[in-house]
């Protein structure tokens, strides 16, 4: 998946030559000097030469991402989908290298708040479950029968819902159920058949606090009012005894979507259980 690109191949090339200019032969500090910055593709990179004194922080990668933050850089780097090398060498030696992801550049918050437990909800259907909500976020009502709660921020959501499944299925027999493909490609065709456009970009079956789930991600349009917007979404579909739990995160666009997608997983991953702990 990628963000929408803005900022053309073309244009990070003239980024790096600008860049270069300014950085080559300068010393930024403790006998580091500017090599050069060149592109790859959507990555510029960055290249240092050290004294032989010199060795990398433990911190370095959130030294640099920090600095970068503090200058400015990091926001044109998030936004515009541009990734970050940093080479730093001894003499012809390439001594250390930092690779930096646009999305580690985001400025959402990725820090989960405390446990909440939704046990005793009446949309639980007796279902016992305690997870952590990212901060700042607003924690709402579902607003439709089996949703039983959302997390806000923007036009981001991540949500909670519960149905009961057809019979109960152990942890190994809804494996057996996961591992059919045929089977599987079904249930998310069913299961995004509400979308208009719909494309399944990836799926595969993940545990969850010891449970089986499926995991799958998806595109597709949805219309209100008169109004058409695309959906991103990235969902689990989790095989608790004779329930199905969902929880799914979802952006208004791509590109909070792919910044988001890595705060999804944490908070899914947050997710407990506790009866099967009695």
């Amino acid at each position: 998946m990628t963000y929408g690109q803005a900022t053309s191949e073309l244009d990070i090339k003239e980024i790096a030559e600008k860049v270069n200019l300014e950085i080559e032969g300068v010393d930024i500090g403790n006998g580091i000097k500017g090599r050069n910055c060149m592109s790859l593709r959507r990555t510029l990179i960055y290249q240092y030469d050290v004294p032989d004194s010199w060795y990398p922080s433990e911190n370095i990668k959130q030294e640099i991402i920090s600095n970068l933050k503090v200058v400015g850089s990091a926001k044109l780097f998030f936004e515009q989908n541009i990734n970050v090398n940093i080479n730093y060498y001894k003499g012809n030696l390439l001594v250390n290298r930092v690779s930096i992801k646009s999305r580690e550049f985001s400025t959402f918050n990725f820090n989960l708040g405390e446990y909440f437990s939704l046990k005793d909800h009446p949309k639980m259907k007796d279902v016992n479950l305690k997870i952590k909500a990212p901060v700042g976020w607003e924690i709402t009502e579902g607003n439709r029968p089996n949703i039983v709660k959302k997390f806000m921020h923007g036009t981001n959501t991540y949500m909670i819902s519960i149905k009961d499944n057809i019979t109960f299925f152990s942890r190994k027999e809804a494996i057996e159920i996961l591992s059919d493909e045929e089977y599987v490609v079904g249930i998310i065709s069913e299961l995004i058949s509400s979308f208009e456009e719909p494309i399944l970009i990836d799926h595969k079956i993940v545990i969850i606090d010891t449970y089986p789930a499926l995991e799958f991600v998806f595109s597709g349009k949805r219309k209100r009012l008169d109004y058409n917007f695309e959906m991103f979404t990235k969902n689990w579909m989790i095989y608790y005894e004779d329930k199905l739990v969902f929880v799914q995160g979802a952006g208004g666009n791509e590109f909070d979507f792919n910044a988001l997608e890595q705060l999804y997983e944490l908070i899914t991953s947050s997710i407990i259980f506790p009866d099967q702990y009695n």
